[in-house]
């Protein structure tokens, strides 16, 4: 003869005061309604991030970044360093303007040109294998343009686009400029230099 023993995780009598308590049955659903708010919030902010595309920062901003993302070591300013190097020393460098291909130095690392010329980048008198960073003069009529990133498919090393603009405008504007493009391969910063200086 078998003997009927109740289960203790489901007892008849608990459950149906569990489920006949009104507080308690709106304190389940209060936790329901934050576990899913918490979940969804988590969600909507992934998805804002992938498909923001890549940030597009602000020159100084960009370099402050590089030192931060640098684990401490021997080698700590590498990265920024290169950036400032390529930047700010003279390199061997391609000016590209209006078609025409002027080069100064053996294997070019700096490649200067301006919005209306980058289509024409695929033209062969220039030097593409070495090019590290591109610096784009871009005007007020370009900010509503945006970048076309196969012009760029030909240069191997190439990991800096910098972008100067002649006009006070925002970095969202640079943001939609650039579009959606490969984070991974390359770093996108601007500057905004209106040529006033003080001498």
């Amino acid at each position: 003869m078998k003997k009927s023993v109740p289960n203790q995780f489901i007892n008849q009598q608990n459950n149906e005061q569990l489920f006949q308590n009104p507080l308690i049955l709106m304190m389940k659903r209060l936790l329901l309604l934050i576990v899913f708010a918490i979940y969804g919030q988590t969600i909507y902010a992934q998805e804002a991030r992938n498909d923001s595309g890549g940030s597009v920062m602000e020159l100084n901003s960009f370099i402050a970044s590089l030192r931060q993302a640098q684990p401490l070591s021997r080698n700590a300013t590498a990265a920024p360093l290169r950036v400032e190097n390529l930047l700010y020393k003279v390199q061997p460098s391609v000016y590209f303007y209006s078609g025409v291909v002027k080069t100064y130095g053996e294997s070019p690392r700096d490649l200067f040109t301006d919005f209306r010329s980058l289509s024409g980048l695929n033209n062969p008198a220039i030097a593409k294998n070495n090019i590290e960073l591109v610096t784009i003069k871009v005007e007020s009529a370009n900010l509503n343009s945006t970048i076309d990133w196969s012009v760029f498919s030909d240069f191997p090393k190439l990991k800096y686009i910098y972008i100067i603009s002649s006009v006070n405008t925002t970095a969202q504007t640079f943001t939609n400029m650039v579009g959606n493009y490969d984070t991974e391969q390359y770093k996108v910063f601007y500057k905004i230099d209106k040529g006033e200086r003080n001498q």
